[in-house]
């Protein structure tokens, strides 16, 4: 060999070691990495179309090619039985939307959040002028206790972590507000929405008519009984609580119990018979009766002048009275009351229980669910819906839209009390008691129908 063939050569070695031993030799000798499996995710939801979350879905797929969401809409009637039919076949969804107050009741259809997920990322790199993609599989960490209990008001790290584990997690926290027709209370000389519930028992008097019969022929609002009146359970709750009544101690019920500062005084009763005198035709505030339609169909049909209910009416008055004329007012408070209290119903998302047999499916999920609820991706969801944040980071910025503001000032004052198995349950036993206190109107007999429901509350904790 020449001494020219042997530099060459020399040379050709040289510059192969060099490529095998730097950065390059992976782009160019490093065979790609195998094209991961499809992942179908299937998410059920009652409140939402597919539109609200089109936007995040595209985000998060972008971001994982092999992943894929496909969503459905239920009616909220027939939704709970579509679950229950869905589990019982080992079908249904693999993410799905749940009341939080349902997650005691169903928490062995939940697959709790991991404390990390592994994903799969498309990446593209651009090498020497030639672009290349590749999937690269990284493992990331899911929001922690901490994170959860300092990033979401009060109430979520109550509903949504059982035995130090994490159940689920809400894009939004609805609250309870006054709605209001602004024509009638105009008619009335009735010029703000009523802010206590002093106040409401003044507009109550101006609003309501009766006829010659001696039957209302025009309602204040629909409140005092129980068939007919939506959130019945939520609205006597509510006052009781703002009332002073401690609703559990121990992990029993206690609103059937005196006041600790005054052993003579029943906050639970005296709420619960305040709540009733508005549809007692002896009371000054009488007003509604259980011959009146529901309460929304009241409302939107113009039959009363204001009913008590949670954001996802809205569209739904839109829709069904699309010229009436009504506001939005803050939750009625005790008058001279230092702290408001107001009271929330809101679903949070969740992993089903089915999903373990398949850790993709696993990671997919709850990947989702922690990239959805992040602060930048769920502010894309609530702009589009209009919902109040539960995220407390967002909740200033609410504050500030006028579509938004009154539920977003009423979020971080927003609770409920209810963490049994059965909040349905629940609701048919104060329904009960609702009754059979306006029945009665003896002190010595409306103690045990009370005390009569804090015993089967108790039953379903």
């Amino acid at each position: 060999m020449t001494k020219t063939k042997f530099q060459k050569l020399t040379y050709l070695v040289l510059v192969f070691i060099f490529l095998m031993t730097t950065g390059l030799s992976c782009k160019c000798f490093t065979p790609p990495a195998p094209t991961p499996a499809p992942i179908e995710l299937n998410y059920w939801g009652v409140w939402d179309d597919s539109d609200n979350l089109s936007q995040v879905f595209a985000d998060f797929e972008a971001l994982h090619p092999n992943i894929k969401i496909t969503y459905k809409k239920f009616r909220y009637a027939e939704y709970e039985q579509k679950l229950l039919e869905g589990w019982a076949a080992d079908q249904g969804p693999d993410i799905y939307s749940i009341p939080a107050t349902w997650i005691q009741k169903y928490q062995d259809k939940i697959l709790p959040m991991p404390s990390n997920v592994k994903l799969v990322f498309q990446e593209t790199n651009t090498t020497l002028g030639k672009t290349e993609t590749q999937n690269v599989v990284r493992q990331l960490p899911t929001i922690s206790l901490a994170d959860l209990k300092q990033n979401y008001v009060n109430t979520v790290n109550d509903d949504v972590v059982i035995n130090n584990t994490i159940y689920g997690l809400p894009y939004s926290l609805d609250s309870l507000v006054l709605y209001y027709n602004r024509d009638l209370l105009d008619a009335a000389q009735v010029a703000l929405p009523p802010a206590t519930w002093t106040d409401m028992a003044e507009a109550v008097k101006k609003i309501t008519k009766v006829d010659k019969d001696n039957k209302l022929s025009q309602s204040a609002i629909a409140l005092g009984t129980a068939d007919n009146v939506n959130q019945f359970f939520d609205i006597t709750s509510l006052i009781m609580m703002q009332n002073g009544t401690q609703m559990t101690s121990g992990g029993r019920a206690s609103f059937q119990n005196a006041s600790a500062n005054d052993p003579t005084y029943l906050p639970g009763l005296q709420a619960l018979l305040f709540y009733t005198d508005f549809a007692n035709p002896i009371k000054e505030v009488y007003t509604w009766n259980n011959q009146q339609p529901n309460s929304f169909d009241a409302f939107v049909s113009g039959k009363t002048a204001m009913f008590i209910g949670y954001s996802y009416y809205e569209p739904l008055i839109k829709a069904q009275a699309p010229k009436l004329n009504y506001g939005i007012a803050p939750m009625p408070q005790i008058q001279g009351t230092a702290k408001p209290v107001n009271y929330t119903d809101y679903w949070v998302e969740t992993v089903s229980h089915k999903t373990i047999n398949d850790p993709d499916k696993v990671n997919a999920a709850w990947g989702f669910l922690n990239f959805a609820s992040s602060q930048d991706e769920v502010a894309k969801y609530l702009d589009k819906t209009k919902k109040p944040a539960a995220l407390r980071s967002l909740i200033d910025k609410q504050k500030q839209d006028p579509d938004i503001s009154v539920f977003a000032n009423q979020t971080l004052t927003a609770t409920h009390w209810y963490h049994g198995k059965d909040v349905l349950k629940a609701g048919d036993i104060f329904k009960d008691m609702i009754k059979n206190m306006a029945s009665v109107t003896d002190l010595n007999n409306q103690i045990p129908i009370i005390n009569q429901a804090a015993n089967l509350i108790n039953q379903t904790f």
